[in-house]
Protein backbone atom coordinates (compact mmCIF):
# COMPACT_ATOMS: atom_id res chain seq x y z
CA UNK A 1 0.00 0.00 0.00
CA UNK A 2 1.36 3.15 -1.16
CA UNK A 3 0.80 6.36 0.88
CA UNK A 4 1.81 9.91 1.03
CA UNK A 5 3.13 10.54 4.70
CA UNK A 6 3.24 14.27 4.26
CA UNK A 7 1.11 16.62 3.04
CA UNK A 8 -0.90 19.67 3.69
CA UNK A 9 -4.08 21.78 2.42
CA UNK A 10 -5.16 25.18 2.79
CA UNK A 11 -7.74 24.27 5.99
CA UNK A 12 -5.08 24.63 8.40
CA UNK A 13 -2.08 25.61 6.98
CA UNK A 14 -1.64 28.95 5.33
CA UNK A 15 1.51 28.04 3.19
CA UNK A 16 -0.71 25.30 1.11
CA UNK A 17 -2.86 26.27 -2.10
CA UNK A 18 -4.38 22.68 -1.88
CA UNK A 19 -8.26 22.30 -1.03
CA UNK A 20 -8.92 18.76 0.53
CA UNK A 21 -10.64 18.15 -3.09
CA UNK A 22 -7.99 18.85 -4.89
CA UNK A 23 -5.53 17.02 -3.00
CA UNK A 24 -7.35 13.69 -3.04
CA UNK A 25 -8.00 14.09 -6.37
CA UNK A 26 -4.54 14.39 -7.33
CA UNK A 27 -3.23 12.07 -5.37
CA UNK A 28 -5.42 9.11 -6.86
CA UNK A 29 -4.82 10.10 -10.48
CA UNK A 30 -1.04 9.92 -9.33
CA UNK A 31 -1.52 6.01 -8.52
CA UNK A 32 -1.28 6.38 -4.63
CA UNK A 33 -3.24 4.24 -2.21
CA UNK A 34 -3.55 6.76 0.31
CA UNK A 35 -2.59 10.20 1.93
CA UNK A 36 -1.51 11.49 4.93
CA UNK A 37 -2.92 14.79 5.89
CA UNK A 38 0.04 16.79 8.12
CA UNK A 39 -1.12 20.23 8.93
CA UNK A 40 1.22 22.47 10.66
CA UNK A 41 0.52 22.37 14.52
CA UNK A 42 -3.43 21.66 14.04
CA UNK A 43 -5.75 19.20 13.78
CA UNK A 44 -8.45 20.63 11.59
CA UNK A 45 -7.47 20.06 8.34
CA UNK A 46 -6.83 16.52 7.98
CA UNK A 47 -10.10 16.14 10.19
CA UNK A 48 -11.69 17.84 7.61
CA UNK A 49 -9.67 15.92 4.72
CA UNK A 50 -10.29 12.50 6.11
CA UNK A 51 -13.97 13.22 5.98
CA UNK A 52 -14.04 14.35 2.38
CA UNK A 53 -11.89 11.33 1.54
CA UNK A 54 -14.08 8.84 3.22
CA UNK A 55 -17.43 10.61 0.70
CA UNK A 56 -15.35 9.92 -2.24
CA UNK A 57 -13.69 6.25 -1.23
CA UNK A 58 -10.01 7.25 -0.86
CA UNK A 59 -8.36 6.97 2.14
CA UNK A 60 -7.00 10.18 4.31
CA UNK A 61 -5.23 9.44 7.36
CA UNK A 62 -4.25 11.77 9.94
CA UNK A 63 -1.41 13.57 11.38
CA UNK A 64 0.18 16.86 12.77
CA UNK A 65 3.73 18.48 11.56
CA UNK A 66 4.73 19.74 14.96
CA UNK A 67 7.21 22.99 15.56
CA UNK A 68 9.36 21.53 18.10
CA UNK A 69 12.72 23.47 19.62
CA UNK A 70 14.68 21.03 17.54
CA UNK A 71 12.65 21.36 14.26
CA UNK A 72 9.68 20.10 12.92
CA UNK A 73 8.20 16.92 13.52
CA UNK A 74 5.78 14.59 11.92
CA UNK A 75 2.93 13.22 14.78
CA UNK A 76 0.67 10.45 13.89
CA UNK A 77 -1.71 9.05 16.54
CA UNK A 78 -2.01 12.06 18.27
CA UNK A 79 -5.06 13.65 17.52
CA UNK A 80 -4.96 17.24 19.15
CA UNK A 81 -3.95 20.89 18.39
CA UNK A 82 0.21 20.72 19.26
CA UNK A 83 1.59 24.39 20.81
CA UNK A 84 3.97 25.94 18.69
CA UNK A 85 7.75 25.87 19.89
CA UNK A 86 7.34 22.68 21.72
CA UNK A 87 9.95 21.08 23.63
CA UNK A 88 10.75 18.01 21.99
CA UNK A 89 11.00 16.25 24.90
CA UNK A 90 7.63 16.97 25.89
CA UNK A 91 6.33 16.60 22.42
CA UNK A 92 7.24 12.87 22.28
CA UNK A 93 6.44 11.95 26.14
CA UNK A 94 2.79 13.69 25.22
CA UNK A 95 2.65 11.40 21.82
CA UNK A 96 4.29 8.07 23.49
CA UNK A 97 1.73 8.51 26.14
CA UNK A 98 -1.24 8.60 23.94
CA UNK A 99 0.37 5.53 22.06
CA UNK A 100 1.01 7.49 19.19
CA UNK A 101 4.76 7.87 17.46
CA UNK A 102 6.82 11.40 16.23
CA UNK A 103 9.15 11.15 13.51
CA UNK A 104 11.77 14.24 12.37
CA UNK A 105 10.48 16.16 9.12
CA UNK A 106 13.05 17.00 6.72
CA UNK A 107 15.73 16.87 9.26
CA UNK A 108 18.51 18.17 6.77
CA UNK A 109 16.01 20.79 5.10
CA UNK A 110 17.89 24.50 4.88
CA UNK A 111 16.76 27.35 4.80
CA UNK A 112 13.33 26.21 6.81
CA UNK A 113 13.18 25.01 10.51
CA UNK A 114 14.64 21.48 11.15
CA UNK A 115 16.80 19.49 13.69
CA UNK A 116 19.84 20.51 11.17
CA UNK A 117 19.08 24.16 11.41
CA UNK A 118 17.27 23.70 14.81
CA UNK A 119 20.88 22.99 16.16
CA UNK A 120 22.81 25.35 13.94
CA UNK A 121 20.76 27.95 16.24
CA UNK A 122 22.81 26.51 19.03
CA UNK A 123 25.94 26.06 17.25
CA UNK A 124 25.76 22.31 16.90
CA UNK A 125 26.24 20.16 14.13
CA UNK A 126 23.58 17.26 13.64
CA UNK A 127 26.34 15.60 12.07
CA UNK A 128 28.83 15.55 15.15
CA UNK A 129 26.67 15.85 17.62
CA UNK A 130 24.18 13.86 16.98
CA UNK A 131 24.98 11.18 19.60
CA UNK A 132 25.29 13.40 22.39
CA UNK A 133 21.93 14.33 22.23
CA UNK A 134 19.75 12.19 24.70
CA UNK A 135 16.63 13.54 23.37
CA UNK A 136 16.71 11.91 19.79
CA UNK A 137 16.92 8.74 21.03
CA UNK A 138 13.28 9.17 21.60
CA UNK A 139 12.45 9.20 18.00
CA UNK A 140 10.81 6.99 16.37
CA UNK A 141 11.92 7.76 13.20
CA UNK A 142 12.71 10.22 10.46
CA UNK A 143 11.09 11.12 6.96
CA UNK A 144 14.37 9.65 5.06
CA UNK A 145 13.01 11.14 1.90
CA UNK A 146 11.17 14.23 1.41
CA UNK A 147 9.86 14.82 -2.12
CA UNK A 148 10.77 18.71 -2.16
CA UNK A 149 14.73 18.28 -1.29
CA UNK A 150 17.27 17.10 -3.05
CA UNK A 151 19.01 13.78 -3.03
CA UNK A 152 22.09 14.70 -0.94
CA UNK A 153 19.64 16.13 2.03
CA UNK A 154 17.75 13.07 1.73
CA UNK A 155 20.78 10.93 2.00
CA UNK A 156 21.94 12.32 4.99
CA UNK A 157 18.48 11.90 6.08
CA UNK A 158 18.81 8.36 5.88
CA UNK A 159 22.08 8.01 7.07
CA UNK A 160 21.29 9.78 10.46
CA UNK A 161 18.19 7.24 10.86
CA UNK A 162 20.88 4.34 10.49
CA UNK A 163 22.90 5.98 12.96
CA UNK A 164 19.75 6.39 15.55
CA UNK A 165 18.51 3.10 14.85
CA UNK A 166 14.78 4.57 13.90
CA UNK A 167 12.87 3.72 10.74
CA UNK A 168 12.65 5.83 7.83
CA UNK A 169 9.74 7.24 6.09
CA UNK A 170 8.44 9.28 2.60
CA UNK A 171 6.40 12.11 2.06
CA UNK A 172 6.02 14.79 -0.48
CA UNK A 173 5.66 17.81 2.05
CA UNK A 174 2.94 18.82 -1.18
CA UNK A 175 1.73 22.52 -1.02
CA UNK A 176 1.00 22.95 -4.56
CA UNK A 177 -0.47 20.75 -6.83
CA UNK A 178 2.66 19.36 -8.66
CA UNK A 179 4.38 18.69 -5.40
CA UNK A 180 2.00 15.69 -4.90
CA UNK A 181 2.80 12.42 -5.47
CA UNK A 182 6.81 12.93 -5.61
CA UNK A 183 7.75 10.71 -2.55
CA UNK A 184 5.42 8.20 -0.53
CA UNK A 185 5.80 5.10 1.89
CA UNK A 186 5.04 1.42 0.37
CA UNK A 187 3.55 -0.65 3.74
CA UNK A 188 3.62 -4.40 3.43
CA UNK A 189 -0.06 -4.74 4.71
CA UNK A 190 -3.26 -2.97 3.64
CA UNK A 191 -4.10 -0.09 6.34
CA UNK A 192 -7.64 0.95 6.83
CA UNK A 193 -7.89 3.17 10.64
CA UNK A 194 -5.48 6.16 11.50
CA UNK A 195 -4.94 2.86 14.40
CA UNK A 196 -3.83 0.66 11.98
CA UNK A 197 -1.00 3.06 10.72
CA UNK A 198 0.17 4.41 13.84
CA UNK A 199 0.89 0.50 14.86
CA UNK A 200 2.51 -0.13 11.40
CA UNK A 201 4.75 2.57 11.52
CA UNK A 202 5.72 1.01 14.68
CA UNK A 203 7.04 -2.27 13.40
CA UNK A 204 9.17 -0.65 10.44
CA UNK A 205 7.51 -3.11 8.27
CA UNK A 206 7.64 -0.29 5.21
CA UNK A 207 10.44 1.59 2.98
CA UNK A 208 10.68 5.07 1.49
CA UNK A 209 9.98 5.71 -2.20
CA UNK A 210 11.37 8.75 -4.16
CA UNK A 211 8.77 8.92 -6.83
CA UNK A 212 8.16 7.73 -9.89
CA UNK A 213 11.54 6.14 -10.94
CA UNK A 214 14.05 5.30 -7.52
CA UNK A 215 13.11 2.79 -4.70
CA UNK A 216 15.23 3.25 -1.48
CA UNK A 217 15.26 0.24 0.79
CA UNK A 218 16.38 1.58 4.16
CA UNK A 219 15.34 -1.30 6.66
Amino acid sequence: MLIDMHNHTNVSSSCSVLSPEELIETARRMGLDAICVTEHLVIEGANITQEIGRKVGFPVFRGIEACSDLGDMLVFGYYKDIPDDIPLHDLCRYVHEAGGVVFAAHPYRTGAWSLYTALQCQGKNLDLDWDRLKVLKALDGAEVINGNIDYEKNKKAQELAGRLKIYGIGGSDAHFPDMIATAATEFTKLIQTDEALVEALKTGSYQAISLPYTFFNYF
